[in-house]
């Protein structure tokens, strides 16, 4: 993305930031900071290089930087900061992008997120799928336990863009998060008539099903081994789609550097994970 692209994207972010930061008591000013975080993500910068950038790059002075920050404002903006400012100014840049139109296929899952330190008290153990890596190293396919936390989403299929998400303990069971993420996507996006749920064996639960279909929503969701029962994937044609939310994960690893956690403490890593998100909508949606 060329620098001229970015500028008139992040003055976009800047100008919703600039809003939504009101409603969590801070400034208009604030939202600078948080679109610094955005930037931080989008080039995969550390803070230093990040306060330089600010300082000499004429996005800096388009924010209201007058001269180059400290490299410790952005620790003070994770410790002020409420990860939701993040999430909303996110939902109303995706809202405008569906605005008038229909979704027709929505696949859910989750990713891991490491924690950078043992002594995260926030952090938890938790089941991973290895990497392709990891599996042609061991030979190994099973699941693992890792510690730290999941991002848990859900995404539009088609264009590859996450509606909603969370970001837990690495010990929540990906099902729990249904209610609460399908909730949230039921509510601002509308969803065309053959809508399809695609997910994994994970999301394989009578409740999941039932209030899909209570909405409309047929779910094709992989069949979960249990007792007498085989393991099956579902032979709809679309469920080969769900591989969308796997490449948004590897983008959000890959790219903007989701993996690369240098926090502790869940608000901290909810930033973080956050503005990677919002470096994505950047880059990807906008």
């Amino acid at each position: 993305m060329n620098i001229i692209e970015l500028k008139n994207k992040i003055v976009e972010v800047w100008a919703v930031a600039r809003v939504i930061v009101q409603r969590y008591d801070h400034t208009k000013k604030f939202a600078k900071h948080i679109v610094a975080l955005v930037i931080k993500q989008n080039e995969n910068f550390r803070d230093v290089k990040l306060a330089e950038f600010l300082g000499t790059d004429p996005i800096g002075k388009i924010l209201g930087y007058k001269k180059k920050p400290h490299p410790s404002t952005f620790s003070k903006v994770r410790e002020r900061a409420n990860p939701r400012i993040l999430q909303e100014v996110y939902a109303w840049i995706i809202s405008d992008r569906f605005k008038g139109k229909q979704i027709k296929l929505v696949a859910q899952d989750s990713s891991e997120v490491p924690a950078q330190s043992k002594s995260d008290k926030d952090a938890r153990w938790g089941h991973r799928t290895p990497s392709k890596r990891e599996q042609e190293d061991s030979g190994e396919k099973a699941k693992v336990l890792g510690f730290g936390y999941k991002i848990h989403m859900i995404v539009e299929v088609e264009n590859e863009i996450p509606l909603g998400f969370s970001l837990e303990p690495a010990n929540r069971h990906d099902k729990t998060l249904f209610p609460k993420l399908f909730g949230e996507v039921k509510e601002r996006f509308t969803f065309n008539c053959f809508a399809k749920y695609l997910a994994d064996s994970a999301y394989d639960s009578t409740d999941i099903k039932e209030q899909l279909r209570e909405c409309g929503i047929t779910p094709v969701i992989s069949r979960n081994g249990r007792r007498w029962r085989k393991s099956e994937t579902p032979k709809d044609s679309d469920y080969g789609k769900r591989w969308a939310i796997e490449r948004i994960f590897s983008r959000l690893k890959e790219v903007f550097g989701m993996a690369k956690n240098r926090f502790v403490g869940l608000k901290k890593v909810s930033i973080h994970v956050f503005s990677c998100l919002l470096a994505y909508a950047v880059r990807y949606v906008m």
